[in-house]
């Protein structure tokens, strides 16, 4: 039911033929999804006669009355919307009945076998072989770590590891994986080993201070609910990916608008976990 939920919310309307197509079921089967979500969400929606739906009601989209909750309620929804319908890239895809696009492409896109064998390490808790390249150290070479998690950050997929040759915890890009090997022993350390993972750590987001007073303004609206700021609690681990995906500015001299809207208030508290300049 949450999936509808988020089909009506998102769409607009529930109807038959919709759910046929997404989710592969038998008309009578469809109705009887849409009849089960009325009977539990009766004020949700309206039945428009012209285009055979129903569509959401007011009653849906204030469901959580709470502006800030409403904003995280917002942003998990569409993520399972957008899982469910699939964003097809906009120069490579063509169909005129899709309405939603991404305007860029995966550019590092995994492996499916390392993908799986990653998963595996770290359901199993256990050790993995890999072949690896990276800037530092371009050409192919091992390292045997133990994942405890798997990360989309940006356009890219990481995985957290301990890596049994530098002894601490790492990030490796999994489209710089040539190969990977599940081995025998246990994983060498877990999430909770890892420090800069278990810290949680505030970042304050303000518009950028060299804004003018109707831009920042701007900035408060679409970012903010009209307050003056926005504080996210984050991993350690994960700030350095954050703040380059909402491109705030850590250093508001040389960082300056229009290519940086979004500032951290609070850099000396966030500065000991950005990547390395």
């Amino acid at each position: 039911m949450t999936l509808l939920a988020s089909i009506l919310l998102w769409e607009g309307r529930l109807n038959n033929a919709r759910l046929r197509e997404l989710f592969d079921l038998s008309s009578v089967r469809a109705s009887e999804w849409i009849r089960e979500f009325r009977e539990k969400h009766p004020d949700w929606t309206e039945w428009n006669s012209k285009t055979r739906s129903y569509h959401a009601s007011l009653e849906a989209y204030r469901a959580v009355p709470n502006a800030d909750l409403r904003k995280q309620s917002d942003a998990i929804s569409l993520s399972q919307y957008l899982a469910l319908v699939g964003v097809p890239h906009a120069i490579t895809e063509s169909s005129p009945s899709r309405t939603i696009w991404a305007a860029f492409p995966e550019l590092s896109v995994p492996s499916p076998r390392i993908f799986a064998l990653m998963s595996e390490a770290i359901r199993a808790r256990r050790a993995l072989q890999i072949t690896y390249r990276s800037m530092r150290e371009p050409t192919p070479h091992q390292r045997v770590i133990s994942p405890h998690s798997l990360i989309r950050a940006g356009r890219r997929w990481h995985a957290r590891a301990f890596c049994s040759t530098n002894q601490d915890f790492r990030d490796y890009a999994l489209g710089r994986i040539e190969n990977a090997k599940l081995l025998d022993p246990p994983s060498e350390q877990l999430d909770h080993d890892d420090k800069a993972w278990m810290t949680k750590v505030a970042v304050r987001l303000i518009a950028h201070p060299d804004l003018t007073p109707d831009q920042e303004s701007l900035i408060r609206f679409e970012y903010f609910n009209n307050t003056a700021a926005r504080v996210d609690t984050c991993r350690a681990a994960l700030i350095g990916y954050f703040i380059q995906d909402v491109r705030a500015s850590i250093d508001t001299k040389s960082q300056q608008p229009p290519d940086y809207q979004l500032a951290v208030a609070n850099i000396e508290e966030v500065r000991p976990w950005l990547f390395p300049g």
